[in-house]
């Protein structure tokens, strides 16, 4: 009762198939990588740029750069103790305490009183 050898030689020629394309695909990806490694070769010693878009705006516009701000680092160099902040001064606590304090006093309202509403309701209601 042993298994026909016709389904193990099937299998190994799908495995052959998958692995003869697998290479030709290896190959074909070779083949693009040694294809692109060239042309930016040629782009290099021609000395045009790698890409397509012209860069010509960001060429003409000078790089800005942000101002330091010398917070919290005491700097060694002349140059840059010119370029350090004053110490920053903590805003007064009271005064904020007092502004919070008579925003959240409610303004007296009075309306004026209806007599009709205030009084009972008859009975047969």
């Amino acid at each position: 009762m042993a298994a026909p050898s016709g389904g193990v030689e099937a299998a190994e020629e799908a495995e052959g198939l998958v692995l003869g394309r697998l290479e030709e695909e290896a190959l074909k990806r070779r083949e693009r990588l040694k294809a692109l490694r060239q042309r930016t070769l040629q782009n290099k010693e021609s000395g045009e740029p790698e890409s397509k878009i012209p860069r010509e705006e960001e060429e003409e516009e000078p790089i800005k750069h942000k101002e330091i701000k010398l917070r919290n680092y005491d700097p060694e160099d002349e140059e840059l103790k010119k370029r350090k902040l004053p110490p920053a001064k903590p805003a007064s606590v009271e005064d904020t305490v007092k502004e919070q304090l008579e925003a959240a006093k409610p303004e007296p309202i009075i309306d004026e009183v209806d007599l009709a509403n205030l009084a009972p309701r008859k009975p047969d209601w």
